[in-house]
């Protein structure tokens, strides 16, 4: 019985800690680190979250992803990701797992911000 607990402790210990959060004009405000993760396209049609860093997740290739990640982002502080519904953004937080990690899932994602009023900026290649 013992073994079974520890192993159950080290196992949630593994993971990143992932919030969902709905998305708002009002929540997004609070995350000074947001990640794009849709495509190019999407960007080019919506537009972005003004300062948001714009990195495609491909869930083939969630290593190269991480690797964005880590060089333009501090992953010591919490990361806002966002895509098209929420979905996508859940899917790549728990891809990218690990206990070090703080994750922030805006769900509803940028169809519902923008259904809500907000304005995007433009997507600068």
């Amino acid at each position: 019985m013992r073994k079974f607990i520890l192993l159950g402790a080290a196992a949630a210990m593994a993971f990143a800690e992932i919030t969902t959060v709905q998305v708002s004009p009002e929540a997004i405000k609070n995350y000074k680190q947001i990640v794009d993760i849709r495509t190019p396209s999407e960007w080019a049609e919506t537009g972005v979250i003004k300062g948001a860093k714009t990195i495609t997740f491909n869930p083939a290739d969630k290593d190269s992803f991480l690797n964005e990640l880590k060089a333009n982002l501090d992953l010591k502080k919490p990361v806002a990701l966002i895509c098209r519904s929420g979905r996508r953004s859940a899917a790549a937080a728990m891809a990218i797992d690990s206990p070090e990690l703080n994750i922030i899932n805006l769900d509803g994602g940028m169809s519902s911000l923008i259904n809500q009023g907000y304005e995007t900026a433009p997507y600068q290649k």
